[in-house]
């Protein structure tokens, strides 16, 4: 999975460390008595009666199992219970699975988006969903359940937009998940005791958090992350799991990966550095019953995905050599279980599968199992690959000029209405456009409109949205890091027009507001003082904003003083969309590509 650049920079951080932690890598690869096993799980995720009437075709391919999704659906977090009786082809195709190859087979369950954490009711309704399809699992005799903690909607593992963060606090929130984590436990192994809890990330995904900091600071933190309570949901899961339970971080990062390394940090990550978010009395049982996993992305490897990435730049033969160089590692630094991830392709129905793909996986085992060296070196073909695209997102990479008109007014009222004098005679920038990796065609446009006098710069930013009831205001405070998984509008501004450092400022529709200085490091205890107000229209929503010089840490520009600048969009409402005033490559924080704007 989208989501999380200010964590990015942090990452970097901790990747620092990686030289050291390599010379431990005959530790993770040995620490594991397990054998290492392949798991498939993608958009072609069967059902039980497919398994049941295909499963000697299916075994033929070079897997050690698969994830398969019920008749009944799969979605455990819900307000309602699922009837019995809709699990009836689940319980009689279930049993009749004659597995042979694939000896380690999980059950779908997917987080759902409307549970209530203080709603026993609720609970009641999800402990019973919980329980019928931890039967199916056991009664197909596959090892466990397949947990996808990622919510397609209402996110309730994020406290700042749960129902009742207005009166109900942090802790308050993480006493009662992990209390829920308990009873989900306990729910799953009255079915299945001892069963095998397949994740596709737990503790990996707080790579920014596992490292030297202030408790409190860690804890004010996790209280602004997406997923800021499933560290207390996995507290509660391990305080009542029995000994023979196993639950795997999945790690869905590694669908990226390009090189061993990140495989070794995290394997060092999970296993100790995590320890940070467990209860110390569950360190025993942490150490004893979670395990580290792996993921494969195919779709990454082969450029099969929509937006361009390294593999759309490589030949068949490179990318193969990718997948078997990302297979190889990941089963090297697994305990157990390498989940293979693809939404382009079907393995079982033989569809749109890259040629090559099964091959790679069977050499990358083969080796494995043998103790011998991967063969060939990645980095000289990502580099090629990496080279290409760059000189493909140059060609789109114009870096954008404007002359900034001063006012001949007095200053506008920060309303977000923009029916002010002022703004008749301020410039109007040209329509933000789509970042470079992706260049396509957007969905709604954005326009700006900026001027300047001796006090302040005065920017408004007006987002179209056709559906505003779609628009996500995400994090509730100032400086709250939930703010990237909503609809917002960036500002960033270089310090008397220099690359670094320079100032970054964000506002969503709620009017909640997040700024920094970068030097490279973010700084977000800068906390300037600056005006803003959003206004919401039938079909758009408006930013007016004032910026006093000082806060973007620079005098009142005389006339042709020169700006590095950006201006910058993230739509969420019903359809993720990047944008920017100057093209981007990938990402906001480029600040080598900010645009030109000479003060007239």
């Amino acid at each position: 999975m989208s989501r999380r650049r200010i964590f990015a920079l942090l990452s970097v951080l901790v990747l620092a460390t990686v030289p050291a932690l390599v010379q431990a890598q005959d530790t993770a690869a040995t620490r594991p008595s397990n054998p290492k096993k392949i798991i498939e799980y993608g958009w072609d995720v069967p059902f039980t009666s497919y398994v049941r009437d295909n499963i000697r075709a299916m075994e033929q391919l070079p897997f050690d199992g698969l994830i398969f999704k019920l008749h009944a659906g799969g979605q455990v977090m819900v307000q309602r219970p699922i009837p019995e009786e809709k699990f009836a082809t689940d319980f009689a195709a279930a049993p009749e699975i004659k597995w042979d190859k694939f000896t380690d087979n999980f059950v779908m369950m997917w987080a759902a988006s409307d549970q209530d954490w203080f709603n026993d009711e609720h609970w009641e309704a999800i402990l019973h969903n919980a329980k019928l399809i931890t039967r199916v699992a056991k009664l197909s005799r596959s090892v466990g359940i397949c947990f996808d903690h990622e919510p397609y909607g209402f996110n309730p593992w994020n406290y700042t937009i749960t129902q009742h963060k207005d009166t109900k606090t942090f802790p308050e929130y993480e006493k009662m998940v992990r209390q829920r984590g308990s009873q989900f436990m306990r729910a799953v192994e009255s079915e299945y005791p001892g069963l095998t809890v397949l994740t596709f990330f737990q503790l990996s995904y707080f790579s920014q958090l596992l490292i030297p900091m202030d408790p409190a600071k860690r804890q004010d933190q996790l209280s602004t992350l997406s997923y800021g309570l499933l560290p207390a949901f996995l507290n509660g899961m391990l305080e009542a799991a029995s000994p023979g339970v196993k639950i795997i971080d999945g790690n869905e990062s590694a669908y990226y990966y390009t090189d061993k390394h990140p495989y070794y940090e995290v394997f060092h990550r999970i296993t100790q550095r995590a320890k940070l978010l467990i209860d110390p009395q569950l360190w025993s049982r942490y150490r004893n019953q979670m395990q580290v996993g792996q993921a494969l992305y195919i779709d990454q490897y082969f450029g099969l995905r929509a937006r361009k990435v390294p593999g759309h730049y490589l030949e068949l033969e490179d990318q193969q050599k990718w997948f078997e160089h990302n297979v190889y590692y990941a089963l090297t630094t697994t305990d157990e279980y390498v989940w293979c991830y693809s939404e382009k392709m079907n393995w079982w129905k033989d569809k749109d599968v890259p040629v090559g793909c099964a091959d790679a996986i069977r050499s990358a085992k083969q080796k494995v199992a043998e103790g011998k060296p991967l063969g060939f070196d990645l980095a000289p073909i990502i580099q090629k690959a990496t080279e290409t695209q760059r000189a493909e997102i140059a060609k789109l990479l114009k870096i954008k000029k404007a002359d900034i008109a001063r006012a001949t007014t007095t200053p506008p009222v920060i309303d977000g209405k923009l029916d002010d004098e002022f703004w008749k005679t301020a410039t109007d920038l040209v329509p933000f456009g789509p970042l470079a990796e992706t260049n396509k065609e957007l969905t709604a446009e954005t326009t700006a409109k900026v001027s300047y006098d001796d006090k302040a710069l005065y920017i408004a930013v007006r987002c179209q949205e056709p559906d505003m009831k779609k628009i996500v205001a995400g994090g509730a405070k100032h400086d709250d890091t939930g703010i990237w998984m909503g609809d917002s509008v960036e500002f960033f501004f270089g310090v008397d027009g220099k690359t670094l450092p320079f100032t970054h400022f964000i506002v969503n529709p709620a009017n909640v507001a997040w700024d920094a200085l970068h030097t490279p490091d973010t700084d977000t205890s800068y906390n300037p003082t600056w005006q803003r107000t959003v206004a919401k229209g039938d079909k758009d929503w408006t930013v007016e904003a004032a910026f006093p010089w000082e806060a973007l840490k620079m005098k009142a520009p005389p006339p042709g003083t020169v700006l590095r600048v950006n201006l910058c969009r993230q739509r969420r409402a019903g359809i993720y969309e990047l944008s920017a005033w100057t093209p981007m490559a990938g990402g906001f924080l480029e600040h080598d590509l900010f645009g030109h704007w000479t003060f007239r």
